[in-house]
């Protein structure tokens, strides 16, 4: 609500943001709490790790078609009717994992399955809840909102592995669908409401620019996106295969579980740092800094192999950095693009984002599987990361600058 300040803002809508965290928080159920299924699942049915992470490449190019229909759908019908259609048939879906053969193509059509309903909980429709009703307060509402991919790194990786040990993989993905519904749902019913549609200086802005196809050849979308899939593309592979990661350095599969879990709390830190600083410095100073991060985790994880002290300080440092970077996203997003064209705009640049995640851990798959060792592969991450930074200080940080 415009005139009003953070404080204010805060004490009228407090629980809006916190509940799309919530939400958010299944959209990041498959990928995070993936490699801790890895194991289990490709030692039962014998299949490779670079086969195991296909199928993020492939629900990820399925995106690119499934996100901006959502997106339509949020710009059309509002973000509140499409999460609240989603929530149950994600779990459903997610839950249904549990039924795979041991053919690859039926755990291909499941996972496409899944990704099909998670469209329908993406942080698009929550960041589409939340962003248009706060102004002076935008970067930390939506660090809030997007706490809740940090808050999936840290939930779902431990109750994955306790539930696998209580009642085997295959119950796991039910229990960890289930607890995600009993916590959403009620909230989401209560708390989530549609903004206002109320034309904006970002709708305005949007207009000048003639539409989505030009607005997604502009240089501000252009270069978050190249920014972003290049971080992506390093960040996720490192989720995935963060655990086998640590186990191969001789560190146990419970302490790099609980170690991987800590991602969560660096990110969720990140996450509200970043919001506090985006709403007071420049946000390309703070871009900077926080894409150039990672750096140290792979410092860490190559120079001290099988040390948990460095094992945890890479996961900090990493999951500090992810927390920032969605958020420094997204922020400079909404303020480009107004409500009214938001969810598609947003949808489209999450989707091919995603491709980038993607590719990530398919390639540390197969670097793993060429060279029985994650060394090679951990060497090639920093010139990932360097080249995500420098193309984040290439993209227009204030409105008023020619995009």
């Amino acid at each position: 609500m415009e005139g009003m300040t953070a404080r204010q803002e805060w004490a009228a809508m407090w629980t809006l943001p916190l509940t799309a965290m919530i939400g958010v928080s299944g959209s990041g159920m498959f990928a995070y709490s993936s490699g801790i299924f890895m194991q289990s699942i490709t030692g039962e049915f014998g299949w490779t790790r670079a086969q195991y992470s296909a199928v993020f490449m492939i629900t990820m190019l399925q995106g690119l078609v499934t996100g901006p229909l959502g997106g339509r759908l949020i710009d059309r019908f509002g973000p509140r009717k499409v999460v609240l259609a989603g929530i149950v048939p994600f779990a459903v879906s997610f839950a249904a994992l549990g039924l795979v053969g041991g053919q690859f193509w039926q755990w291909t059509a499941l996972c496409m399955v899944a990704a099909l309903f998670t469209v329908a909980i993406s942080q698009t429709g929550w960041v589409a809840g939340v962003a248009p009703r706060f102004h002076a307060s935008r970067g930390m509402a939506l660090a809030v909102t997007l706490a809740g991919l940090s808050l999936s790194t840290f939930v779902w990786p431990p109750i994955a592995a306790l539930s696998i040990a209580q009642f085997g993989w295959r119950s796991a993905f039910s229990v960890i669908a289930l607890v995600y519904v009993v916590v959403a749902l009620p909230l989401t019913f209560f708390f989530f409401h549609d903004p206002e549609r109320v034309e904006s200086a970002g709708a305005a802005a949007s207009a000048r620019q003639g539409g989505y196809a030009q607005a997604m050849l502009s240089r501000s979308f252009i270069g978050l996106v190249m920014a972003g899939s290049l971080f992506a593309c390093a960040y996720y592979s490192m989720i995935v295969h963060f655990v086998p990661v640590l186990t191969g350095s001789g560190i146990s599969f419970a302490a790099a579980a609980g170690i991987v879990a800590l991602v969560g709390l660096a990110s969720i830190a990140g996450r509200l740092l970043s919001g506090l600083l985006l709403d007071a410095l420049p946000t390309r100073a703070v871009a900077l800094v926080a894409f150039l991060l990672p750096l140290v985790s792979v410092a860490l994880l190559i120079g001290l192999p099988g040390s948990v002290p460095g094992a945890i300080g890479a996961v900090l440092a990493v999951g500090f950095a992810s927390g920032a970077e969605l958020n420094i996203l997204t922020y400079v997003t909404a303020r480009r693009f107004g409500q009214e064209v938001f969810g598609s705009i947003y949808a489209m640049f999450m989707a091919i984002i995603s491709i980038g995640a993607s590719i990530g851990p398919v390639i540390a798959g197969a670097l793993f599987d060429a060279n029985g060792s994650y060394h090679l592969y951990l060497l090639v991450l920093a010139p990932i990361f360097i080249a995500a930074a420098l193309l984040i200080a290439w993209v227009p940080m204030v409105p008023d600058e020619a995009a």
